[in-house]
């Protein structure tokens, strides 16, 4: 499934968080290949001179900076080497999030993996910034990075929706290769809602409102999970389910740090389900309020927009 994974680079150490569950995920697959992109941010240089320091402007800059990041390349490629896997290295030039999600298409990249934050290296890229609008428009699910450990304790949230199902294969493939343990949690939301609520529910979708009202009550959501989970326990994983109250962001964020999540797999969007969250704002909230890494899949219609 992850057989071709990009991995964006901007020559800091930060970014090269990513490597490495690149080269794990890509070591355990037959003919799986990690390309290593780098796209330069032109900016003037200071050389030292004669008399002090010469301004390079870009263009008499641009054949000694494209230099540089070749080398770099070339020394991290040189260095992480494995037989298992064919490593590749590309520079191309342009806005780095656009270059990134259109070298992922071109290529038919199965995985991108990259750290969410950061303001280092050759490009000076605004990691954070870029990473959020590579989530946007990527075609294929996005392996944010935060920290540098290992991912070995992965959640897996549902809302009973076929959209929020798209996680299940991914996550449990990641956490197959990663050799790691998986739950999959549902938010069980407060259904007392008042006349407002409910009017503005209405609106968005007819018989919404009473739809969540009817589904009050978690019995159906741990049948849900439970059911879910077994198919793939039947196939030798660890798999633990979850049902909890609240709000969905929140309590995904409250149990990820208390049970110490290393990542979290979740899609983008959604108004569909037992728990009908808006699942772009739910992902987006979790994704800026924790620490652990993000494993988000796009839906096919939002391929599409």
């Amino acid at each position: 499934m992850f057989k071709k994974i990009l991995v964006p680079l901007d020559g800091s150490d930060l970014a090269e968080r990513a490597l490495e569950p690149a080269l794990t995920i890509a070591c355990q697959q037959k003919g799986s290949e990690v390309i290593l992109l780098c796209v330069p941010v032109y900016q003037d240089i200071l050389v030292p001179s004669a008399v002090g320091f010469d301004l390079l402007l870009p263009d008499q800059s641009l054949e000694k900076f494209r230099g540089n990041i070749e080398t770099y390349l070339h020394e991290v490629k040189t260095a992480r080497n494995r037989p298992e896997t064919r490593l590749r290295t590309l520079i191309e030039d342009g806005d780095v999030a656009s270059v990134i999600v259109d070298t992922a298409e071109e290529q038919a990249v199965d995985l991108i993996i990259m750290t969410t934050h950061g303001y280092s290296g050759f490009s000076r890229w605004l990691l954070g910034s870029v990473t959020e609008r590579v989530l946007r428009s990527a075609p294929c699910p996005v392996l944010a990075i935060r920290q540098k450990r290992p991912m070995t304790n992965i959640l897996i949230t549902l809302d009973g929706s076929l959209l929020a199902e798209k996680a299940l294969e991914p996550g449990i493939e990641l956490a197959h290769l990663l050799g790691g343990r998986v739950s999959l949690l549902q938010v069980d939301q407060d259904t007392n809602l008042g006349a407002i609520e409910l009017s503005m529910l209405e609106l968005a979708e007819t018989g919404l409102s009473h739809h969540i009202q009817k589904e009050a009550g978690n019995d159906h959501l741990v049948n849900y999970l439970n059911k879910t989970a077994e198919s793939y326990r039947q196939k030798g994983l660890t798999i633990e389910t979850v049902v909890i109250e609240g709000t969905p962001a929140r309590s995904i964020l409250d149990f990820a740090e208390a049970e110490e999540i290393d990542l979290i797999v979740m899609t983008t969007h959604g108004r569909t389900g037992l728990s009908r969250w808006v699942y772009g704002s739910v992902t987006e909230k979790v994704m800026r309020g924790t620490e652990a890494a993000m494993l988000i899949i796009r839906s096919a219609e939002e391929h599409l927009n």
